[in-house]
């Protein structure tokens, strides 16, 4: 998906806040931390930012030994993790059980039912931009930008929201208590119509200093209003539609006049004066391919900024145990006949240790997940920005610097920042750049005088770019007989019927059957166009036995097959990556 943007790459330097057009503060919803707001009044179908990056992490409990829902091992990665489908069709076959850490728009807006303004397409499949003769190969995640587009119209200042799905929230209820759903909204709008025509009914007393022969109006007992209202919010019996009423007396009023839909939506804007003033920008850096070999994407500046002035913000997750993130065999339990781990065979880390911060001497990781920092590679020769702690209250709690490691084990909440400052005049288009320190040169030297490619490296075709490309040629079992039904995974739409038939030639009607694994391609006919090719191929059948048999078609044209890696066959499972 090509992402577009508003932004003026050639801004001027007393121009760059007033071009800022995503902001990170303080979010409108009560007790809900930080939140998202657009610069910009935006269109419906807008894009927002550059596109995500979206990390797979596989099997999590397997490696880390327990359950993250039973608290085994501290894991506040999953308040911020999607199901690996939502990403597209790669990512969830690339493990067993894959959830996705998408940064950026995929994890830092808020959830609102009533007002989700924003959602998100799949990611973009990158693996191309380094071939598997790379040392950079698997130490990177190659899914890149998953964008951001607007549902409606979004008014300059609005507070962006998604939508985290009721499963989310469910299982959360000890924590967050009973948050309001969508169905919670028509009850509480009936609520509140009782309740204004209650007070102005009964909650009025005669005025009697008034002049007039006619009726007397009532002059307001507000504060026995303001004191009923509030009872109404602290009572112990607690409810989704409590919840969605608002949180003042003040509040309240308005929505007797207009609502409780257009009340949310007027306090989730807040004025630019304030974003520019209380807010941090989002949008100084976007994504594109490196001009660092090896090294994937990298981040670049979309406008000047100025030596000793702000880059960006990295809003922490902190993992307080980094052991978490090994990668380990298994083995097979004598007694149950489960696979179990086996910690005498650490097999790597998870890819999200290369995204992470941390100390040789502490278990501690903190894993930014703002928009393009992530992207900032190291440069130790002519970096153009440092990292510092926010000294802003809103985005950093400085007291949590002071504390010992142990206190982050019961810490359910981020609450820590980094910001980038820029060490040197920084032109629109200039790759920003880190030093990530001396042991990580150190690391990343042993590691490219050490790698050698897997075994075929030079000859791989990886399976998105066999779908992204029509018109390549697939290998025949003959020309790579370790390709499709090996390293990677073929699917064919053919029909049960046809098979039932004995009908060996593919027809257009299979197009919309049921997809069948590829065995093997047997053979392949330039078609006279010249810009694709036809099949004969060997499919997987089952049979009623549980078992399956091959039956063979031809004539398959390239639109009916599609390819998948099979579990643990992609680039980020080669032995030895980074």
């Amino acid at each position: 998906v090509e992402v577009t943007s508003s932004i003026d790459d050639n801004a001027e330097v007393g121009d760059a806040k007033k071009q800022c057009s995503l902001y990170l503060a303080k979010s409108t919803i009560e007790n809900a931390g930080l939140g998202i707001f657009t610069g910009d009044r935006m269109e419906r179908g807008d894009n927002i930012g550059y596109g995500d990056l979206a990390i797979p992490i596989f099997d999590i409990d397997f490696h880390a030994g327990g359950s993250r829902s039973k608290e085994d091992y501290h894991w506040l990665m999953d308040d911020y993790v999607w199901k690996a489908a939502e990403t597209g069709p790669y990512m969830e076959l690339e493990a067993e059980n894959t959830s996705a850490f998408v940064i950026g728009l995929g994890s830092m807006p808020n959830c609102h039912f009533r007002m989700q303004n924003i959602a998100e397409t799949f990611s973009a499949h990158g693996a191309a931009e380094v071939s598997r003769t790379s040392p950079g190969v698997g130490a990177f995640s190659p899914y890149q930008n998953r964008s951001t587009f607007t549902l409606d119209v979004v008014e300059a200042g609005s507070e962006l929201f998604v939508n985290y799905g009721i499963d989310w929230f469910m299982s959360r209820e000890q924590e967050m208590g009973l948050v309001p759903l969508a169905t919670s909204y028509p009850e509480a709008t009936k609520f509140m119509k009782s309740l204004q025509q209650l007070m102005e009914n009964f909650l009025t007393v005669p005025n009697e200093n008034l002049d007039t022969d006619g009726p007397r109006p009532g002059l307001p007992l507000d504060g026995v209003k303001s004191d009923l209202f509030d009872i109404i919010k602290q009572s112990p019996y607690k409810s989704r539609p409590l919840s969605a009423l608002p949180n003042s007396f003040l509040a309240a009023e308005r929505v007797f006049e207009v609502g409780i839909q257009k009340t949310e939506l007027e306090q989730s804007i807040r004025s630019l004066d304030y974003l520019e003033n209380h807010g941090k920008c989002l949008d100084n850096i976007r994504p594109d391919i490196s001009t660092i070999p090896h090294a994937g994407r990298g981040a670049f500046a979309t406008r000047f900024i100025k030596e000793g002035d702000y880059v960006g913000i990295a809003p922490l997750i902190h993992i307080p145990d980094r052991n978490v993130l090994n990668m380990y065999g298994d083995k097979v339990d004598p007694e149950t006949g489960d696979e179990t781990r086996d910690i005498s065979k650490l097999n790597g880390h998870q890819l999200l240790l290369n995204y992470c911060f941390g100390h040789k001497m502490s278990s501690l990781l903190l894993c930014p997940y703002s928009p393009g920092t992530p992207y900032i590679n190291h440069n130790s020769k002519s970096p153009n920005v440092k990292i510092e702690w926010s000294n802003d209250p809103i985005f950093h709690n400085s007291q949590w610097l002071d504390e010992p490691v142990s206190y982050f084990d019961n810490i359910w909440r981020s609450g820590m920042a980094f910001e980038y400052i820029a060490i040197s005049d920084i032109k629109p288009g200039d790759e920003i750049t880190l030093d990530y320190g001396p042991e990580w040169e150190e690391a990343w030297t042993k590691h490219i005088q050490q790698w050698h490619p897997p075994e075929g490296a030079e000859s791989y075709i990886s399976p998105q770019e066999l779908n992204d490309n029509p018109s390549l040629p697939i290998p025949t079992f003959d020309e790579d007989n370790t390709l499709v039904g090996d390293k990677i995974d073929g699917w064919c739409h053919f029909s049960h019927q046809s098979i039932k038939e004995d009908r060996h030639v593919w027809r257009k009607s299979d197009m919309r059957e049921t997809e069948h694994r590829v065995r093997r391609i047997i053979d392949r006919t330039q078609l006279p166009s010249g810009k694709s090719y036809i099949y004969t191929l060997e499919i997987d059948v089952p049979d009623e036995s549980g078992g399956s048999h091959g039956y063979f078609i031809k004539n398959v044209p390239r639109a009916a097959l599609s390819f998948y890696h099979e579990n643990y066959r992609s680039d980020l499972f080669i032995n030895g990556v980074f």
